[in-house]
């Protein structure tokens, strides 16, 4: 009997346009991952009813959430797609390269998304699918990735794949060492780890009579642009920027090549947060921030750019 295996795995995805419902002529693309731990759970609701013993009796089913979480590489192609399942389409312009631009907007697409376990012919649909959250973390020598959340609406078994003509990107990764950082708008060599966590307030609570126990819809909410700065300390330029709340600015930029990531914080403001002593070595300030808008060009609180040669995203 053959072991189903995680290097067989196979993470699929495909933007819908009736929420909840496959596409019905699909357009499905394998994407590179670390990990996908999307599943449909369900609960076994326990019973307070009396029968005259002290046998329980029989429980009843809950409702399903259908969530996980995606840890994919950041590669100058792929995470496009990402970028769309989270922004929504992006801004294209140039002739080649292209210039992708992603910023906040009042909705998200919905997406299918398909967990393959290609060497047990067994595939696990899950339809309703929208980005909850987006990490990315910065510093180091190991490999760039993004951490993707999701929230779902349905999962579906079935023995074959919704689309059997999946589309592959040829795989092209950033890496750490082709990171700059501009805060404030000059560039700084201190800063050894950075953080950006995306929150989309998608409310999960949307379990309608009569849905069978699904979600019927994913409501967006306001989102949240937060993340954390660790730098040498070497003066206090970026302390006392936090203890006068002074705005800044962070960009972090990915060259590859003609291959260009650029993520953008516009207006940000540093928390409070003295450095320690910890030992004998270097001393290194951690600093959380919040990003807003409030009156910046950019017209949102966060911007991402991805500069490659994918012609659209639409």
């Amino acid at each position: 009997m053959t072991w189903a295996m995680g290097s067989k795995g196979r993470l699929a995805i495909d933007f819908e346009t009736v929420y909840g419902t496959t596409p019905g002529s699909p357009a499905g693309k394998t994407m590179p991952i670390h990990k996908s731990s999307i599943s449909g759970k369900q609960n076994l609701v326990s019973s307070a009813t009396i029968i005259g013993r002290r046998d329980p009796v029989q429980p009843s089913l809950g409702n399903i959430d259908v969530s996980g979480n995606v840890v994919a590489p950041l590669t100058v192609r792929d995470t496009g797609t990402w970028l769309k399942a989270a922004f929504g389409a992006p801004v294209t312009s140039g002739s080649g390269p292209y210039v992708h631009t992603y910023k906040i907007g009042n909705t998200q697409p919905s997406m299918v998304l398909e967990q393959g376990f290609t060497d047990v012919g067994q595939y696990f649909l899950y339809n309703g699918c929208k980005v909850s959250k987006m990490s990315f973390s910065f510093g180091g020598d190991g490999e760039l990735t993004v951490s993707i959340d999701v929230m779902g609406a349905k999962e579906t078994l079935a023995t074959t794949s919704f689309d059997a003509t999946m589309d592959t990107v040829v795989y092209a990764p950033f890496g750490n060492f082709q990171a700059a950082i501009t805060e404030g708008g000059s560039a700084i060599a201190i800063c050894t780890e950075v953080t950006i966590d995306i929150d989309f307030g998608l409310d999960g609570a949307t379990y309608c009579i009569g849905g069978a126990g699904t979600r019927s819809a994913l409501a967006e909410g306001n989102v949240t642009v937060t993340g954390k700065v660790k730098a040498m300390f070497q003066d206090a330029v970026l302390l006392a920027k936090a203890i006068a709340g002074t705005e800044s600015a962070l960009k972090i930029t990915l060259t590859n090549g003609a291959h260009i990531l650029e993520i953008t914080v516009p207006e940000l403001m540093y928390g409070r947060q003295a450095p320690a002593i910890d030992g004998p070595k270097g001393v290194y300030v951690d600093l959380p921030f919040t990003g807003y808008y409030q009156n910046d060009a950019i017209n949102s609180a966060i911007q991402i750019k991805l500069t490659n040669d994918v012609v659209s995203y639409a």
